[in-house]
């Protein structure tokens, strides 16, 4: 087995976890301190998330680029949709870090993109799904 893998998947529970926790603290609407908690939570989840990206995940896809030509149709794909949604969650994922954290304070910031916010979380998890699949079964 990869331990630097184990960890990292180890890792990407511990940010799915995070971002759970960080889920009541928006029931109060009008708390801005919950929404600091929520969105707080959410910037350590994101950083963590895409040091791992950078430190891990992009290394072993370049290294192992060779290899996902010789995979099965299946295997393929699934690696192909692990690396394009989890770049999609990404991506949004720091777009709405980012779109929060200019006004950290204001609940405004959060909800102006909260629709974007279930959809995000959802491609993630199914992103991490793939990864761990992609992992536990020593695909690449």
């Amino acid at each position: 087995m990869d331990s630097v893998g184990d960890v990292s998947l180890i890792l990407q529970v511990v940010i799915l976890f995070l971002l759970i926790v960080g889920l009541p603290f928006v029931r109060g609407l009008n708390n801005k301190k919950n929404f600091a908690i929520h969105g707080y939570l959410t910037v350590l989840a994101i950083a963590l998330h895409t040091f791992l990206i950078f430190a891990v995940m992009v290394p072993s896809l370049v290294s192992g680029l060779g290899e996902i030509t010789e995979l099965g149709a299946l295997d393929m794909l699934n690696v192909w949709l692990h690396v394009v949604l989890g770049t999609v969650a990404e991506v949004l994922g720091v777009f709405l870090v980012v779109s929060w954290f200019r006004k950290p304070r204001s609940s405004m910031a959060c909800a102006r993109w909260k629709s974007w916010m279930l959809p995000t979380f959802i491609i993630w998890t199914v992103a991490l799904v793939g990864g761990s699949v992609v992992h536990l079964l020593e695909i690449m």
